[in-house]
C-alpha cells in the first residue's frame, strides 16, 4: 500500500467519526456553574411530573438559557476523560475534535439526530437497559427532555447542554438509579384571572447534582396547574387542578377568582387529602311559585378553609317542587345529591310549602310513621307459571320535624317455585333492605302469588321512608 493510499484512508475514517458523533466545542465551568450545583440537595429518587412550553422553574443560581446553541461552542464536562460517571466517546480534546457526549460508563451511542430545536439520540448500554431520549428547546432556551423506556413518565430540563448534548445528559439521566435531588422551586409561566374566573401554571423544577465534572445544570421537571370558573350557584366556584401527575376536581368558595387559583395549586401540590367535617352551609339559588306549583334550588357545602377568603368544598344542589293534586293539596319531592323523597302536602302549592318540602330531605331531619304502610302494586309480571315480580307503590302518614305529611315508598318482590305444586318462595326490597319468606300456597298461580306476597313482604321488612337512593333488587327468593 503507497504512503498516499494510507494517508486518503486515515482522512476518511476521523471525518466518518466526526459526523457520527455531532458538532460542538468546548467552554469551561464559571463560579457560577459551580454555585448553582452546589445549590442541590440530599439523595433520593424523586416522584416524576409532567412539564410544558416555556418552562423557566428550577434553581435560582442556574442561568435563564442554555447559552450556546446546538453546534456552538461548549463541551458537556469540559473535555474532563471519563470522569468516573461518565465515558468520552467520539475523539479527542483538540481544534476541529468531534465533541464529547457524557454517557453512563458502559453506553455509547448507538442512532442520533440534531436539528435547532430537537434532538434524539439512542443510547446502547451494557450493563444498564438502552434508551432512546427526546429532547425539544424551549423559549427559555432550555431543553426538556424524556427517555423511553427508563422512567418515561419522568421530564426534565437541561440547561448549558445544546441540542444532541442534551439528550447525552437526558440518557445519563434515566440510566441511573438513584438521583441526588434539591428542593423544589415553582415559578408562574401562565397566571391570568378575573372576578368569574382564573387559571393558573406553574413550573416547577427540583435541581439534580450532576457532580463536579460537568458543566451542564439538569432539573427534576413538573407542571402543576388549577383552573376555575364561577358555578350557577354564584357563590361557589368549579374547579380543576394538577399536581403534574394526577388531576382533580374541586369546588372552591370564594368571593372572586381573583383569589381562587393561587390557593388551590398549593393544595394540590401538598398532597394533602381534603377533610369535609361539619355543619354545611347552604344559600339560595333560584325560586318560583304560582297558583299551581313552585319549586326552590339551594346550595350546600361544608367548608374546608385553605386561607382567610377561599375554602375547598363540595357543593351538592337541593331542590324541591310541589304541583297541585287533583284533590286537592299538592304532591311534592325533594332531592339532594343521590337521593329523592316524595309525599303529599295537605295545603296547596306555594312558596311556603316548597321552602319547607326542602327541608324534608335534611340529614338530620326526624322522619317519624304515624300510622300503618299501605301498598297497591303498578305492576305484576308472570315470567312463567313458576316465577312472577311485582313493583308496589306504597303511602304512610308521618310527620318530618312534627310537620304532617304523606310519605310515599316503593316495594319491590318476586316470587318463585322449584316446580308445579311445590311451595311458593318470595324476597322483598324496599331502599337497601331485602327479606326472604316462604309464601306457600302451592296451589296458587304466579299471578296469584305476587299478589299475596306484599302482605308477608311487610310483616318481614319496613317500607323505607324518607329520602332514598337506587334501590337494590330483590334477592333470589329460592337461594
Amino acid at each position: 500500500m503507497t504512503g498516499h493510499l494510507r494517508l486518503r484512508l486515515l482522512h476518511s475514517g476521523l471525518l466518518a467519526l466526526g459526523l457520527l458523533v455531532g458538532c460542538g466545542g468546548s467552554a469551561s465551568r464559571n463560579p457560577a456553574d459551580a454555585q448553582a450545583q452546589g445549590a442541590t440537595g440530599g439523595a433520593g429518587d424523586d416522584q416524576p411530573g409532567g412539564a410544558g412550553e416555556n418552562a423557566t422553574a428550577g434553581s435560582a443560581a442556574a442561568p435563564a438559557s442554555g447559552g450556546a446553541s446546538a453546534g456552538g461552542s461548549g463541551t458537556i464536562n469540559g473535555g474532563a476523560p471519563n470522569g468516573g460517571r461518565s465515558q468520552d466517546l467520539g475523539g479527542t480534546a483538540g481544534a476541529g475534535a468531534a465533541p464529547t457526549l457524557a454517557l453512563p460508563r458502559g453506553c455509547e451511542p448507538r442512532s442520533q439526530a440534531e436539528t435547532a430545536d430537537e434532538c434524539s439520540l439512542g443510547v446502547y448500554c451494557d450493563t444498564s437497559p438502552s434508551v432512546l431520549t427526546k429532547c425539544r428547546r424551549l423559549n427559555s432556551g432550555r431543553w426538556q427532555c424524556q427517555c423511553d423506556p427508563g422512567k418515561p413518565d419522568r421530564v426534565y430540563q437541561v440547561d448549558n447542554a445544546p441540542g444532541i448534548q442534551a439528550c447525552a445528559v437526558a440518557a445519563r439521566l434515566c440510566t441511573e438509579s438513584g438521583l441526588k435531588v434539591g428542593k423544589e422551586t415553582c415559578e408562574p409561566t401562565n397566571d391570568v384571572s378575573d372576578d368569574d374566573s382564573c387559571a393558573l401554571e406553574l413550573n416547577c423544577g427540583k435541581p439534580i447534582d450532576l457532580g463536579p465534572d460537568t458543566a451542564a445544570h439538569a432539573w427534576l421537571s413538573r407542571v402543576s396547574s388549577a383552573a376555575c370558573y364561577r358555578a350557577a350557584s354564584g357563590k361557589s366556584f368549579e374547579c380543576s387542578c394538577s399536581d403534574g401527575t394526577v388531576a382533580t376536581n374541586y369546588d372552591l368558595l370564594t368571593d372572586s377568582g381573583k383569589l381562587a387559583c393561587g390557593p388551590l395549586v398549593d393544595f394540590c401540590l401538598s398532597g394533602e387529602t381534603p377533610n369535609f367535617e361539619g355543619a354545611p352551609e347552604c344559600w339560595p339559588m333560584d325560586s318560583f311559585s304560582s297558583s299551581d306549583s313552585c319549586d326552590q334550588t339551594e346550595a350546600c357545602a361544608v367548608p374546608m378553609p385553605l386561607t382567610d377568603g377561599v375554602s375547598l368544598a363540595q357543593v351538592d344542589l337541593e331542590s324541591s317542587n310541589c304541583t297541585s293534586s287533583p284533590g286537592g293539596g299538592s304532591e311534592c319531592y325533594c332531592t339532594t345529591q343521590g337521593s329523592s323523597f316524595s309525599f303529599q302536602l295537605a295545603t296547596d302549592p306555594n312558596a311556603a310549602s316548597c321552602e319547607s318540602s326542602l327541608s324534608n330531605c335534611n340529614a338530620d331531619a326526624v322522619i317519624a310513621a304515624t300510622g300503618p304502610a299501605s301498598c297497591e302494586p303498578t305492576s305484576i309480571d308472570t315470567f312463567n307459571a313458576d316465577a312472577c315480580r311485582a313493583d308496589l307503590s306504597c303511602v304512610q302518614d308521618a310527620t318530618v320535624d312534627n310537620r304532617v305529611i304523606v310519605a310515599e315508598g316503593r316495594l319491590t318482590l318476586t316470587c318463585g317455585r322449584t316446580a308445579s305444586g311445590m311451595p311458593w318462595w318470595c324476597s322483598c326490597a324496599s331502599d337497601q333492605a331485602t327479606a326472604r319468606f316462604e309464601l306457600g300456597a302451592p296451589d296458587l298461580t304466579a299471578y296469584q302469588a305476587c299478589s299475596q306476597a306484599p302482605a308477608g313482604c311487610q310483616e318481614h321488612l319496613t317500607v323505607r321512608l324518607g329520602p332514598y337512593g337506587d334501590f337494590v333488587d330483590p334477592p333470589d327468593p329460592l337461594q
